[in-house]
């Protein structure tokens, strides 16, 4: 689709019962004139930066967004720091409106930076140390998924910004080799959980072990679908 194939009245009616949107950056003209509605009408907007996208597709995404989840790839290839704490300070820098990053890391877990108000002038403390001292708290032994959070604070990283927050790390499912058949679609089983999560109003706490809980389960079958959890009432 094209922005115009649709008039912006059917586009309003259609999102009038939205509560959140998801937008990855494919058709990106008409995923930026969806978004823009949906900014008007108030609706938050998930954005999907997959690092395969150019910045022509993402970058007025991202200005729009509420939420951000991406690959481990992706933070450093958009801002060039190479520490990818450091990188998601700087994605939150550049993009004011987001609430929290997300970047999924695979069989390491994921790592996400939320994003509070707060004006108080309290000292920045690095968010590379934050990260590690977090690393250090993971219960390696645990095998379901789990999660470890910093103390709300004001970080800095390797950019010019700070941004008043906490750090998450999310642990991944250890999976015995017997069972891990297919690992197609895990980044979007764990995007569709985290929208879940949202829909529902988890805590982040909740939320990443949930959503690195649903990628583990997708990863059982062959497939990007066959794999994923139903809940039984739905």
């Amino acid at each position: 689709m094209v922005p115009c194939d649709i008039s912006m009245s059917n586009l309003s009616a259609a999102l009038q019962d939205v509560n959140l949107l998801y937008l990855d950056g494919y058709s990106h003209e008409m995923a930026l004139s969806v978004g823009k509605q949906a900014d008007l009408m108030k609706i938050p907007i998930l954005v999907d930066a997959e690092p395969e996208r150019t910045k022509t597709e993402l970058e007025h995404l991202l200005d729009l967004s509420s939420y951000i989840v991406c690959s481990g790839k992706f933070p450093e290839k958009w801002t060039s720091i190479s520490c990818i704490p450091s990188a998601l300070l700087e994605i939150l820098v550049q993009y004011p409106r987001a609430r929290f990053v997300i970047a999924t890391l695979g069989e390491n877990g994921c790592m996400m930076l939320e994003r509070i108000e707060d004006d108080s002038g309290i000292d920045a403390v690095d968010i590379g140390n934050v990260a590690e001292s977090l690393r250090l708290k993971v219960h390696k032994d645990d095998n379901l998924p789990t999660c470890v959070s910093s103390k709300f604070m004001r970080l800095s990283g390797r950019g010019h910004g700070t941004i008043h927050g906490r750090l998450l790390i999310g642990t991944a499912e250890k999976i015995p080799a017997p069972e891990l058949v297919d690992t197609t679609g895990c980044g979007d089983a764990f995007i569709g959980a985290v929208l879940y999560g949202l829909c529902t109003e988890m805590a982040p706490e909740k939320m990443l072990p949930f959503a690195c809980q649903v990628a583990g389960i997708k990863c059982r079958a062959i497939g990007a679908r066959t794999g994923l959890p139903w809940r039984s009432d739905a």
